[in-house]
């Protein structure tokens, strides 16, 4: 980008730092929120799966395999799809502040695309339901959610939140930047003359 004044490089794009905060922020949450899941995973797998030595059944080898696909579905495949989502995030903050304006509207549309994608694929994953259908499943699901800790629906559903809000945000922000500029750009030509 160029100063209009003078005709040399702008040492900053002009864009707003407050778009770039909002992308930082989000990515920084889903990065924490994608390591507390997968710590609440080791916790709530080793939980269930003592209840289950404890009761002394005669399947509890084949009640474990089905824990441990319980807790991938459940625990795992969440944390890799919120690790998706601060890579993302980072990526296009990193691409506000220092990029060229096609990487901002090529990142922001990967990002969107990209949360759309791990939202798709966890509601389809709903929608199948677990992959063990029989009352064992619905058991070991309910003895993984009392062994898991208390703030692990927060982790759970704060980087959907905040994807859902802040994508947008930063959409109006970079619109709201960008029209300031121009305005800015057009009332200085107008002041010498262009």
């Amino acid at each position: 980008m160029f100063r209009p004044l003078t005709g040399l490089p702008d040492p900053a794009p002009r864009r707003s730092r407050t778009a770039f905060l909002t992308a930082s922020a989000i990515a920084a949450v889903s990065l924490v929120c994608a390591a507390a899941v997968w710590i609440a995973a080791a916790e709530a797998r080793a939980g269930a799966a003592e209840r289950l030595r404890e009761r002394g059944d005669d399947f509890v080898e084949l009640y474990l395999l089905h824990l441990d696909e319980i807790v991938r579905f459940r625990f795992t495949d969440s944390a890799v799809a919120y690790l998706a989502v601060a890579v993302l995030f980072a990526s296009l903050a990193v691409a506000i502040r220092f990029g060229p304006q096609w990487s901002v509207a090529a990142t922001g549309l990967l990002s969107g695309a990209g949360t759309a994608m791990i939202a798709w694929f966890g509601l389809t994953k709903l929608t199948e339901g677990l992959p063990l259908g029989d009352w064992a499943g619905y058991e070991l699901t309910a003895m993984l959610q009392e062994a898991a800790p208390s703030w692990y629906g927060t982790a759970d559903h704060l980087p959907l939140l905040a994807t859902a809000a802040g994508l947008p945000l930063v959409l109006v922000l970079l619109a709201a930047g960008r029209a300031r500029t121009r305005d800015g750009y057009e009332s200085e030509g107008a002041d010498l003359g262009w």
